[in-house]
């Protein structure tokens, strides 16, 4: 990714979080990235293309943070709880691009082509599940069930920390709470 293209798309994503998708025109984009508005679509076809590239953005340096020290020969409560913990920090580190993230995924305005690539980038968690349920570690539910109360755990853990301003070693006990009520609420 070139130089022009990361001012795109940290333009965007400030002002998407602060002014919403439909409230912000490629013009604007162009104008707070510092660059030529027809420059914008040399990068990004179409608005549609750009709001994509900031979510595969976005997921892209999440999913980085969450697999540094990923502890890929470890049990499965070990893995799922290291990426527990890595994605509440980022949350609580980066709320713009957590809030943004989180409100990409939730909108409809994201490609089939991107949820499907979200989908194979999120292939070792949704193995490491699997790999749980084969070995009778969780409860009798679906693994879309699974998911969907591991995601709102994980969302109303990073908007507490925020709402309460938490770090340090209160971030690590709330983390390792969370952790362990929701591990205890999964398993057989």
């Amino acid at each position: 990714m070139n130089e022009k293209e990361q001012q795109l798309l940290e333009a965007s994503i400030d002002l998407f979080a602060r002014e919403g998708f439909w409230n912000t025109p490629t013009s604007r984009i162009a104008k707070h990235a510092g660059v030529a508005t027809g420059t914008l679509f040399n990068y990004f076809p179409s608005k549609d293309a750009l709001i994509d590239a900031v979510y595969l953005h976005l997921k892209h340096k999440w999913s980085q943070h969450i697999m540094v020290g990923y502890p890929a020969h470890a049990d499965v409560k070990s893995c799922l709880g290291h990426i527990w913990f890595r994605h509440i920090d980022w949350g609580v580190r980066y709320p713009t691009h957590y809030a943004l993230k989180q409100q990409l995924l939730l909108s409809d305005l994201l490609s089939a082509e991107t949820l499907n690539r979200q989908s194979e980038e999120l292939s070792i968690i949704y193995d490491l599940i699997q790999s749980g349920f084969d070995a009778g570690l969780f409860k009798a539910i679906s693994s879309e069930y699974f998911t969907n109360l591991t995601l709102a755990a994980l969302d109303a853990t990073v908007r507490y920390a925020l709402a309460h301003n938490l770090r340090d070693m209160a971030l690590t006990q709330l983390i390792a709470i969370s952790f362990d009520i929701f591990w205890d609420g999964v398993t057989a």
